[in-house]
């Protein structure tokens, strides 16, 4: 999608100050469409909102209430945000000016998201390797990416150069690797 045809489909909505399309499941940026004087970290915004409505999607079958219509509402100090999932490869996060009326920003939010949904490829999403995952998720979210990496490296076993391609590491390496990201990490789940 080029940007001037994200521009197209986000022109009417007044209080909008960003738009990030993220492509699934890996957290992707695809788009963005920002104001100029915003300046956001576009590639990092857009993994974490596809990782928030990962983490949503979870949180609600746990709960036994998931729905594909579902929505994540932010209300900050400075800004109102809406992450919606389009389909299931694609997901929408808008930035809004925290005066907008919610009701309105919902309104505005339906409407964009038929324009945005009907300009997207209809795509074959491949799941990339488990490993090159959880590399990805220890470099997003470790306070010190690199010593996390290099702790991983040593109690795994698995050299710095292997986890740098982690493609190609077979299913136990991967096991140690997520078993490793865990301890390391302080988490009973990873979200890859």
């Amino acid at each position: 999608m080029s940007q001037t045809t994200l521009e197209r489909a986000v022109e009417d909505v007044g209080p909008l100050r960003a738009v990030f399309i993220t492509a699934m499941p890996d957290c992707l940026l695809y788009d963005a469409w920002e104001r100029a004087e915003d300046g956001f970290e576009v590639e990092e915004i857009a993994a974490y909102f596809g990782d928030l409505v990962r983490s949503n999607r979870q949180g609600l079958k746990a709960l036994g209430s998931w729905s594909s219509d579902m929505q994540v509402t932010i209300e900050s100090a400075e800004s109102l945000v809406v992450i919606r999932e389009i389909n299931e490869h694609f997901v929408c996060g808008c930035v809004f000016e925290r005066s907008a009326p919610l009701g309105m920003v919902r309104l505005q939010m339906k409407r964009m998201i038929e324009r945005i949904a009907e300009m997207l490829p209809q795509v074959e999403a491949q799941e990339r390797p488990r490993g090159v995952r959880l590399v990805e998720f220890v470099s997003r979210y470790a306070p010190d990416p690199h010593a996390a990496l290099m702790r991983i490296s040593v109690r795994t076993g698995l050299t710095m150069e292997q986890l740098e391609a982690a493609e190609g590491l077979d299913a136990d390496a991967v096991e140690r690797l997520e078993s490793a990201t865990k301890r390391i990490l302080g988490l009973t789940q990873l979200s890859v």
